[in-house]
């Protein structure tokens, strides 16, 4: 099985409102960062991150692992 290249992310949480995370997330490779109001938006912006990612390498010719 091919080795999948690592991603890092830089997460920084500046509050805690209403039991939940609100902050920033830096993607490092890309340099790109966002903002977040609740933890799932953080899981959905690092999934759509990779996603983006992962289909951009299959266009460029590379192989789909999952």
């Amino acid at each position: 099985m091919p080795k999948r290249k690592e991603e890092t992310f830089v997460v920084r949480i500046q509050e805690c409102k209403n039991s939940t995370w609100q902050g920033s997330i830096l993607w490092a490779e890309k340099q790109q960062r966002q903002y977040f109001r609740s933890a799932l938006e953080l899981l959905c912006l690092l999934e759509e991150a990779v996603e983006k990612d992962r289909k951009v390498k299959v266009s460029e010719g590379g192989s789909h692992e999952e």
